[in-house]
């Protein structure tokens, strides 16, 4: 399913000061812990970047009490820092974890959260969940703010790497094609490499680049107080789930009031729609709330006020089946399928209650019994309900269920916050220690090379398959071959490639990788697998290449200087056990005197 390709300006660019605001990934350490400062003077700073106004200044060997821990933008490591300065004011901010050495924790023997649970039982139950130590910070700040919350730990079984490879598929995640540069991918199929231009994939969308993929992919990203929400159970819970919950989440929008159906004359709210929408369908009203208002925007799309031109009058608020193809928009595909018959989900959807209710027992049908129960899971499919994987995804806007899970945590009330909410957090085999950072740069991603030329000493290029997109090439060279010249040419003028130039080759295998750096920092690598010939364990005298040195090797090299036989330059190299830089009489006859036991060593 696409995302709504018309939102409003306005809603975009509130969206993405969200997301921006989200680059500081802030969390607290489960005790206190010791500092010493190493620098000799060193700036303490409001937030965790040498961005923020300085509030303080510690110097070599100072004492501090480290409270928290923050990643900047950058991914680097800062500590947030309780000190007295000189005049004996307490000071907190934010120090350069590089410069402060950890003296370990601060004992504090009634330490537990305000639910009972110890700081001790936590960390036990996390490790028997099996969530790896990367996700940990994060958790304890959570359970540290709300202890009653639940985390499952979803474990996959899926390798980390496979998965981000599959979601990178051209066409599975878009971003808008306003977006910064770094965050729309230069692969075949999304990216003309002649013009320098995106291909539209729906309307105004591009597809996105691997790098804000691997961003939106990366649970621990989202493990905070804004985008946890993502990993929601959303199953319908009376208990939970209210109506003035849904009225938060409409307030200010098309649906925050009620409506007269078109067909029946009939006044509902979409309040009270909502709310028997999420009991026929066993889905959160709040989740159906928050994703019509962003499907559909403040104002509403033609699709959900019922004005598509040739489709008056029929409705599709979660923009099922709503796609653009080369002769009619997505609002006109969207209510295409609102007109066909299917009483499961009162089809057609004649009115907006027909179609918030059917739509919503399609989503529950469709997704909720399909174990994809939280928006992380309708993202990215990554769980076998018994659709397989990856192909079964609610949106391609690569952030929307960021954008969503924003929603859902404005419309939760003080109550609702403090309640059992259970978070169902992806695990994946293999994966990296670090975070992956939201990429910033406006170059672009295009590490792409025009070129590869692999041209050995006096010889044609021979890497005659050489293709753009393709990152492994194995070629074979005769063992005369010491060196090759490679000539790396990228379409970018602003990518710098490297690994490139003379390149001398030992007997055997030989891997070569050419890195290619884009305007945005991305890095593509080409590897060259290059086998030469030969046998260079060969020794010095061995000119038939037998592994024995004999009398035949001295008439071969005989035979060589009376023009008789050709030797390769291998063979010559052999040859010249005088090392005169020529193959003459006298090689010949020093490699006598070593069969004949006059020499001992050639």
């Amino acid at each position: 399913m696409y995302y709504r390709r018309k939102i409003i300006s306005k809603l975009i660019s509130a969206a993405a000061a969200v997301l921006i605001a989200a680059q500081s990934l802030c969390f607290a350490a489960s005790a206190d812990m010791g500092g010493v400062c190493t620098a000799t003077a060193l700036n303490v700073r409001s937030g965790a970047g040498a961005s923020y106004s300085r509030v303080g200044m510690i110097y070599e060997n100072d004492t501090v009490t480290i409270i928290g821990k923050a990643y900047d933008p950058s991914g680097a490591l800062w500590y947030k820092i309780r000190y007295k300065n000189g005049s004996g004011t307490t000071v907190t901010g934010y120090a350069s974890a590089y410069y402060i050495d950890e003296q370990g924790e601060i004992p504090d023997n009634n330490s537990s959260d305000s639910s009972g649970a110890s700081d001790k039982d936590f960390e036990s139950y996390m490790k028997k969940q099996g969530f790896p130590e990367s996700y940990k910070p994060y958790l304890r700040q959570m359970h540290k703010e709300h202890p009653n919350w639940v985390f499952t730990a979803q474990k996959t079984g899926l390798d980390w790497y496979d998965v981000l490879d599959e979601e990178c598929v051209v066409g599975r995640n878009l971003v808008h094609g306003t977006a910064l540069a770094s965050w729309k991918s230069c692969e075949q199929g999304a990216y003309d490499v002649n013009t320098g231009t995106w291909y539209g994939l729906d309307g105004y969308w591009v597809s996105a680049s691997k790098e804000i993929i691997a961003y939106y992919l990366d649970p621990r990203n989202f493990i905070n107080d804004d985008y946890i929400f993502m990993f929601e159970n959303q199953s319908y819970n009376s208990k939970v789930q209210t109506a003035s919950g849904v009225d938060a989440i409409l307030s200010g929008t098309f649906m925050s009031g009620g409506y007269t159906a078109p067909d029946t004359g009939k006044y509902y709210t979409y309040t009270q729609t909502f709310m028997d929408a999420a009991e026929r369908s066993g889905v959160s009203p709040y989740h159906l709330a928050s994703r019509c208002r962003n499907e559909q925007g403040v104002y509403g799309a033609p699709q959900s006020l019922g004005t598509v031109k040739g489709y008056e009058n029929y409705f599709n608020f979660f923009d099922i089946q709503a796609y653009a193809t080369s002769t009619m928009t997505a609002a006109e595909m969207g209510c295409k399928f609102a007109k066909t018959v299917n009483a499961t989900y009162l089809l057609p959807w004649t009115n907006q209650y027909k179609s918030i209710v059917g739509g919503s027992i399609y989503l529950g049908n469709g997704y909720i019994s399909k174990q994809q129960d939280t928006l992380y899971l309708q993202k990215f499919d990554v769980i076998d309900g018994g659709n397989g994987l990856y192909y079964h995804q609610y949106m391609t806007c690569v952030f929307g269920q960021a954008n969503e899970a924003l929603e859902m945590k404005n419309a939760y009330s003080d109550e609702v916050m403090a309640s059992a909410i259970e978070f169902k957090i992806p695990v994946y085999d293999n994966m990296p220690d670090s975070l992956y950072s939201k990429p910033t740069s406006y170059g672009d991603n295009n590490n792409l090379l025009k070129r590869l030329d692999v041209l050995p000493a006096g010889k044609d290029d021979i890497l005659t398959n050489f293709n753009r997109y393709k990152s492994e090439f194995d070629l074979t060279v005769d063992e005369n071959t010491d060196y090759v010249m490679i000539s790396a040419i990228p379409y970018s003028s602003q990518a710098k490639p490297q690994g490139a130039g003379k390149i001398m080759l030992d007997y055997g295998l030989n891997k070569i990788d050419i890195k290619v750096t884009a305007a945005s920092g991305s890095v593509r690598t080409y590897t060259l697998n290059i086998t030469r010939k030969g046998d260079g364990s060969l020794k010095t005298g061995d000119v038939n290449g037998d592994k024995v040195i004999d009398v035949r090797d001295a008439l071969t090299v005989m035979n060589y200087v009376s023009g008789k036989k050709k030797l390769t330059a291998a063979q010559l190299k052999r040859a010249d056990v005088n090392s005169s830089g020529s193959v003459d009489v006298l090689d010949a006859l020093k490699i006598m005197q070593y069969v004949s036991g006059k020499i001992k060593k050639l």
